[in-house]
């Protein structure tokens, strides 16, 4: 288990990445073309939980632990 938030993760495609402020808050942004859509949600059901540990334990080797310079430096910073 993660002892330290946020993490900072991207799809090892680097089209999603990740701004995990905790086990149940989530940030994702998504590239889509030249665009880009942001998501905010919150994990509330089980599965929704699940997806999140899945996403922190790097379960299915689909996401690489970025810094936080790395993130910002990628993710538009304005809404």
């Amino acid at each position: 288990m993660v002892d330290k938030f946020p993490l900072f993760l991207k799809t090892v495609n680097g089209s999603n990445f990740y701004w995990i402020a905790s086990a149940e808050r989530v940030t994702e942004y998504q590239r889509i073309g030249s665009k880009w859509l942001k998501q905010e949600w919150t994990a509330q059901t089980l599965p929704e939980r699940w997806y999140v540990n899945d996403l922190i334990e790097n379960v299915h080797n689909n996401v690489l632990r970025i810094t936080e310079d790395d993130f910002w430096s990628t993710v538009p910073q304005n809404d």
